[in-house]
């Protein structure tokens, strides 16, 4: 088998080359976000990374080009200039069996790549791009925000690229029901848990055991807060902890509420937003006025590691989410998670067991459920036990056999004619 894979950003894109190119599988990666360290696991020449795409993406932020350009008009013309690039290094390939195409990349490779594999597959790593605009609109509005979560002219283009593919990748059960509302045949979509980093995360952090100060993270709106913390002291404080984008989309607005709403001692509770501060949540982050609130920042992964460990329960109340990896990282560093409907993380964890699945735009039912782990931290903790032990089974070789399965099996019943497919989810 030989797989084709075309991703502007990162996303699981080279986890899933690297997961191909384990099975002798992969022929050819295209990007433009390709690190050195990359080369370590997938070999050079299986890369193609277009570097001046990259190189313009680093320029754009370095120059803060945001304040005279729109980042969404930005990424559309530069996604669109990926997508070309990639359709006209097509033409030297061949004997191609899938084409994997991340959405909003691949609408201009399409007719260059039909001629030359058997599937071509749309890789959505979130919701129909239709019920994110829904979802983000309903949201903005609610919020007092008054520009559009996304370009209308990218919307369009994912829209057709989802009519163009033979079938589309999604990554959870909210996902893959998003595209039913919006029209695509069930019959077209295909569904595998994205995969975890379990192997980092599941052995406690060097020096674990030691007292030591965690290093300071780096946020876009000044409100550093320098978090002097033990990693393991004798009574650690009773720790919440959210890691992804802050902003709308992920629930910050509801997070906060509930956190206003919560009956427990601010002096030994923390709540510790890690990550970078979006515009869309400036304002409300700078009304900040409780001490017990920090915002850490974005952070690399050896210190992230460490803030998964010196915390109580993980939180992600997102109101729209493909899948939530980092939910998966505090896992298998052995918290509880607290996470909505709307993340595909729900797929993963069983309600009351590994923590909690709760309903999106409710603080109050966040509010209790992170009043339950502060009263009962001894069951939190074994929830957190029981966690960690289950993620082992959504590592990225778990991911791996589970797709590339799925691969030949729509290969085969393509190759030979077959109409109906037996089992489309694994």
């Amino acid at each position: 088998m030989n797989i084709v894979i075309s991703a502007g950003g990162r996303f699981h894109a080279f986890h899933l080359a690297h997961q191909m190119y384990k099975r002798k599988a992969l022929k050819k990666l295209f990007t433009f976000s390709c690190e050195q360290k990359d080369f370590n696991i997938i070999p050079q020449k299986y890369i193609k990374n277009i570097k001046y795409l990259g190189n313009i993406d680093k320029l754009f932020l370095k120059l803060r080009l945001n304040k005279i350009i729109s980042p969404s008009y930005f990424n559309y013309y530069k996604d669109n200039l990926f997508d070309l690039s990639v359709k006209s290094e097509i033409n030297n390939l061949n004997n191609i069996d899938i084409f994997i195409g991340w959405t909003n990349y691949f609408i201009n490779t399409f007719n260059a790549i039909r001629p030359k594999c058997t599937l071509v597959i749309a890789e959505s790593g979130s919701a129909h791009i239709k019920e994110q605009q829904e979802l983000l609109s309903d949201e903005y509005k609610k919020w007092g925000i008054k520009s559009s979560p996304i370009y209308q002219k990218t919307i369009n283009k994912m829209t057709q690229e989802y009519l163009l593919a033979d079938y589309i990748m999604t990554l959870s059960s909210f996902s893959y029901k998003s595209f039913i509302k919006w029209g695509i045949s069930e019959k077209k979509l295909l569904k595998v848990p994205c995969g975890i980093e379990t192997e980092f995360f599941i052995s406690p952090p060097d020096n674990f055991y030691k007292r030591g100060l965690l290093g300071q993270g780096d946020t876009n709106t000044g409100l550093l807060a320098s978090v002097n913390t033990e990693l393991m002291p004798p009574v650690k404080p009773f720790r919440v902890i959210f890691v992804g984008l802050i902003n709308i989309r992920k629930g910050i607005p509801y997070l906060l509420q509930a956190w206003d709403l919560l009956k427990i001692p601010e002096d030994k509770t923390e709540l510790l937003l890690v990550g970078t501060v979006n515009k869309d949540c400036v304002n409300l982050i700078s009304n900040i006025t409780k001490k017990n609130i920090i915002v850490y920042g974005s952070t690399d992964r050896d210190t992230l590691k460490k803030l998964y460990y010196s915390s109580s329960v993980f939180v992600l109340p997102s109101i729209e989410e493909g899948f939530g990896m980092v939910a998966g990282e505090a896992m298998a560093c052995g918290l509880p998670v607290i996470c909505t409907t709307h993340t595909g993380i729900s797929d993963i964890i069983k309600n009351n067991t590994h923590g909690f699945i709760i309903p999106p735009y409710n603080p109050e039912v966040l509010a209790e459920k992170i009043e339950w782990c502060y009263l009962n931290q001894d069951k939190a903790q074994e929830m957190g036990k029981i966690g960690k032990e289950h993620i082992k089974n959504f590592g990225w070789d778990n991911y791996g056999d589970r797709v590339y399965t799925l691969y030949q099996e729509i290969l085969k019943q393509k190759c030979t004619h077959e109409k109906n497919i037996s089992c489309r989810v694994l």
